[in-house]
């Protein structure tokens, strides 16, 4: 599941035009910015019933603006603008419409929040901020081999 989801994130922010390049890894150099990194950052599984648990699948969406080439200012507007766009993705979106779910998970929906902003980079060439995306599915036991 966790490769289902992290698919689906990587096309919603794909499909945002104000982003120039997304990676589902860790990336070193990036050719443009803003940048978003999307990697799996944590699960929890709870007991729901006899017959079915819920599990969060968590990933962190890293956004980058290079403040190099533009003004320290600009940049952060940049990524301000950035981070609203990208939290409303995922609020139009929330239940991940067209996801392809293996037999006996379903989802359910999804939680966008702001968690970090910071710098990165030598220098602090890069504005940064963390989104952390929380994702509910339900597990029916039976269901799963």
């Amino acid at each position: 599941m966790f490769s289902i989801i992290l698919n689906k994130i990587v096309s919603i922010l794909e499909a945002n035009t104000l982003i120039r390049e997304t990676f589902s890894y860790e990336v070193e150099l990036f050719k443009g910015t803003p940048s978003a990194v999307v990697i799996p950052s944590s699960n929890e599984s709870d007991y729901n019933t006899t017959q079915e648990n819920i599990r969060v699948y968590a990933y962190s969406i890293k956004l980058f603006v290079n403040r190099d080439k533009i003004s320290k200012t600009k940049a952060d507007k940049m990524l301000r603008d950035l981070v609203d766009s990208v939290i409303d993705d995922f609020d139009k979106d929330y239940t991940f419409t067209g996801i392809e779910n293996p037999r006996g998970y379903t989802f359910i929906n999804t939680f966008a929040t702001p968690s970090l902003w910071g710098y990165s980079g030598r220098e602090d060439e890069f504005r940064v901020c963390e989104i952390n995306i929380r994702c509910r599915v339900s597990v029916d036991l039976n269901a799963i081999s």
